[in-house]
């Protein structure tokens, strides 16, 4: 048969499969399916490939003809009555093309009233207080086209997604007007009276930025409340103490840029553009960072809670790069230690009269609300500091805080007073029900930075810590063990709280880290079985406590996984730990220690990771 007679063939017909159109710009470009998991989907990491997300959209106010926010009319408006044209063009009711063209033009004159007012942003009580629960509609901001219906990118695919009630919408010249006061004004010329202070200071000065991110501080402040506040606690947003924080900072300055910078950099990582902060949040931090370094050689009364929460913003900043920076967030520490000891914060927050309205007692001019938010702001730095003392960055102020264990506890206890005030709010209901679990957490990380202490000491000293702090293990495990049987049989995990969960997977990597402080290295053999036990029972809680709710941004969390993963030889189990660490800095450390550890003897110890990190890795 010849060619020119055969037979056409039929085709097989073509059928496109739906492709993703929100995927990274790899899988894009490349024309396939992209599971969209942030900040790297899995098509990418099993290729490794470079995983990028193109950026957000600007706000629709920013792309609109004419810039400026979205028009708004007072309540009482009504528009002008139209009547007939009677032919001289010149009727009462009617407006010419020429003057509603020139109206427009004018400049809108703003009264008293309508300026911004501090209660238009945060809902407060008929007496003043600060701890009522945020209204959901105070914060309904301008979003761009990627949130116009009302959810957030999820950082991965099993992630909640965000829904944003957009019932009800603030006038954002309000907004506008407070944030422009507070944030964008620039302070003036800097003037400091003592250099040798600022030597010490080097981290108030903000590293280099990655390119501008697009978000506005409108959409970060949005950002911070709804998704941040929510991701960095086991409570709903608006009972998070971050909200707290919040409430407590849009009318200082100094916090509020801080607040910026921060909550910029969190958007970033949302976004999956990585560990670098994006130039919105690095002009903040700089911002921040002048009105810091002039508060420090001022004369004037000092503003305690705003200065707390600045360095508590500065913490959350330097923890969240890619790398821990030693010499930054020890000299943080040393700062804080000294602020803290020149103005007897300690002693204030500590005084057994809880609820006293005392001027001597509240230091003055503090009202109660600041002073038990101080408190909770201390529970948080003295959190955070020792974290980072495992990693040999910092811990003066953890050391301190923990050598008056009395006092420790009584800050502990006005601190939780900020869920409890008189006029109390909705925020109290999970402060009841996870009271114990909460006194069981606080007390494992006095432990830490004790076995952080012991982990450092002279060889006779650590002798005799080494009982005392096995027996205070064994009487934490003892006094709650209903809450510990409770994790381990799956019929209970109905009841159980994130909180839970969280607090008994950081109590057995308390007892790896306990075993592997001093002599023996992670991951060496042979393992004891009790310190296998713990493992297991680490593993088991550390997933059901994954598949309770959102524990990327939980950083007692995230050094559990760490821990489990120095420890666990199974491939598969170290797989799982080592994409359940979000933490750009843990998980640097933690490569660059599987690398270690794939050559012999196998182990590493806690001397060498530290080594590691204040080397900056320079030497493996």
């Amino acid at each position: 048969m010849d060619r020119g007679e055969s037979v056409a063939r039929t085709r097989r017909p073509r059928m496109e499969r739906g492709r993703s159109r929100n995927g990274c710009s790899t899988c894009i470009s490349k024309k396939v399916k992209c599971d969209e998991a942030r900040p790297h989907c899995r098509r990418c990491v099993r290729l490794r490939l470079t995983c990028e997300w193109p950026l957000p959209k600007s706000s629709l106010a920013s792309r609109r003809r004419g810039l400026g926010p979205i028009k708004s009319r007072d309540s009482n408006w009504s528009p002008t009555s139209i009547v007939p044209n009677d032919g001289d063009g010149d009727g009462d009711g009617v407006i010419s093309p020429q003057s509603a063209t020139t109206s427009c033009m004018l400049p809108t004159v703003l009264d008293d009233h309508s300026l911004p007012q501090c209660h238009d942003l945060v809902s407060r009580g008929s007496n003043g207080d600060d701890y009522r629960a945020m209204d959901e509609t105070s914060l309904m901001l301008l979003l761009p086209d990627a949130m116009s219906q009302g959810i957030f990118p999820a950082a991965d695919s099993s992630a909640e997604k965000h829904v944003l009630s957009m019932a009800k919408t603030p006038d954002e010249e309000h907004l506008d007007n407070l944030l422009f006061a507070n944030a964008l004004e620039l302070p003036g010329p800097l003037t400091v009276d003592n250099p040798l202070t600022v030597t010490d200071l080097s981290f108030a000065y903000a590293p280099g930025g990655a390119p501008a991110l697009g978000s506005d501080d409108k959409q970060a402040v949005m950002f911070h409340c709804k998704v941040f506040a929510s991701l960095k606690s086991t409570r709903d947003w608006s009972c998070s103490a971050h909200t707290l924080f919040f409430k407590k900072a849009y009318d200082r300055a100094m916090a509020l840029h801080f607040l910026l910078a921060v909550s910029h950099n969190e958007l970033s990582f949302h976004y999956g553009q990585g560990p670098q902060p994006p130039k919105e949040s690095q002009e903040h931090f700089q911002r921040g960072s002048q009105l810091f370094l002039q508060s420090c050689s001022s004369f004037a009364a000092p503003d305690h809670v705003s200065m707390m929460i600045s360095f508590l913003y500065m913490y959350l900043f330097w923890m969240r790069r890619d790398r821990f920076d030693s010499n930054k967030l020890g000299d943080l520490s040393r700062t804080v230690l000294a602020y803290t000891r020149t103005y007897g914060l300690d002693t204030l927050c500590a005084s057994d009269d809880l609820l006293s309205f005392d001027n001597t007692i509240c230091g003055g001019g503090m009202t109660i609300s600041e002073q038990v938010l101080l408190a909770r702001i201390i529970a948080y730095l003295y959190d955070r500091d020792g974290f980072c003392c495992f990693f040999g960055c910092g811990g003066y102020f953890a050391d301190y805080i923990n050598k008056a264990p009395q006092k420790r506890q009584n800050i502990w206890l006005r601190s939780r007073a900020a869920f409890f005030l008189p006029w109390g709010d909705v925020s109290a209901e999970s402060e009841v029900q996870d009271a114990a679990t909460l006194d069981v957490y606080f007390e494992l990380i006095a432990l830490h930075q004790e076995i952080n202490t012991y982990s450092q000491a002279a060889a006779a000293h650590a002798a005799t810590m080494e009982p005392r702090l096995q027996r205070w293990l064994e009487a934490i495990y003892s006094e709650h063990a209903m809450l510990f049987r409770q994790i381990a049989d799956q019929k209970y995990h109905a009841e159980c709280t994130l909180m839970a969960f969280v607090t008994v997977t950081f109590f057995y990597a308390m007892q790896i880290y306990l075993y592997r402080a001093r002599v023996s290295s992670f991951g060496a053999g042979p393992i004891p079985s009790g310190l296998q036990d713990a493992l297991s029972s680490l593993i088991s809680a550390a997933y059901y406590a994954t598949k309770t709710g959102s524990v990327q941004l939980l950083e007692r969390f995230q050094w559990s996984l760490f821990i489990a993963g120095l420890e666990v030889a199974d491939p598969v189990h170290q797989e799982w730990v080592r994409n359940n660490i979000s933490d750009p800095a843990i998980k640097k450390v933690f490569d660059h220690i599987q690398d270690i550890k794939s050559q012999p003897p196998g182990g590493i110890s806690i001397k060498k990771i530290r080594s590691l990190v204040s080397d900056d890795f320079s030497v493996l």
